[in-house]
């Protein structure tokens, strides 16, 4: 005969047995609805990679011409009811030689979207244009505006100096609130480091002479 206390081990080692069957089912039903949802994701992925290449077909590529990144991003999802696949939208931007470095694409683009407030994301890679002025006219905002203007175009073309970052922002039409370009382009550049940069560059230039 079983002693009680063997009769309670017993019970619960058959209890334990019977939860751990009823776990395996689960997990197997688990399993099984998620590569049911994998595979409708990927099917309206698809659709949606397939909607978006015809969209953008259409932009010709003089189009881009004196745009910022955001404001390319933007004219891409204006023409693909307001949705941006990031993957593709980065292969057309390299179609285009947008980037001075190809390699940075993807970190550029991504970055952008980020900061925007314009996108929000909407799922892996995906981001949606969420109505939003493009330009916050306050003035509180003017300097952010032209601080993600300068780092953007850093980021893209590393090479560019002061001047050129105030001549583009110039030619973009980019406003100033009615301040001295040079002024404002000058304190960022100071602000963000690169007027250092510069200095060191030079440094270095004159050392190796």
């Amino acid at each position: 005969t079983l002693s009680s206390w063997e009769a309670q081990t017993l019970e619960i080692i058959r209890l334990i047995e019977q939860d751990l069957i009823e776990a395996q089912s689960q997990l197997e039903y688990l399993a099984a609805a998620r590569e049911s949802l994998e595979g409708a994701l990927r099917i309206y992925r698809k659709r949606i990679g397939s909607q978006y290449g015809r969209a953008v077909q259409s932009i010709r590529p003089k189009e881009f011409e004196g745009k910022s990144i955001r404001e390319m991003l933007r004219m891409i999802a204006e023409r693909n009811d307001k949705v941006i696949v990031v993957k593709d939208t980065v292969k057309l931007l390299k179609e285009v030689n947008v980037f001075g470095n190809p390699l940075h694409a993807d970190s550029i683009v991504y970055s952008t979207l980020g900061r925007s407030r314009e996108f929000i994301k909407v799922g892996r890679g995906i981001y949606r244009l969420n109505g939003l002025p493009k330009d916050d006219k306050t003035s509180k905002e003017r300097i952010p505006g032209l601080k993600r203007e300068v780092l953007e175009l850093k980021t893209v073309n590393p090479d560019m100096t002061k001047q050129d970052v105030r001549d583009t922002l110039i030619k973009r039409g980019f406003d100033f609130k009615g301040k001295s370009p040079s002024r404002c382009v000058h304190i960022l550049w100071v602000n963000l480091g690169y007027a250092k940069q510069d200095k060191e560059a030079q440094r270095s230039l004159f050392g190796e002479r």
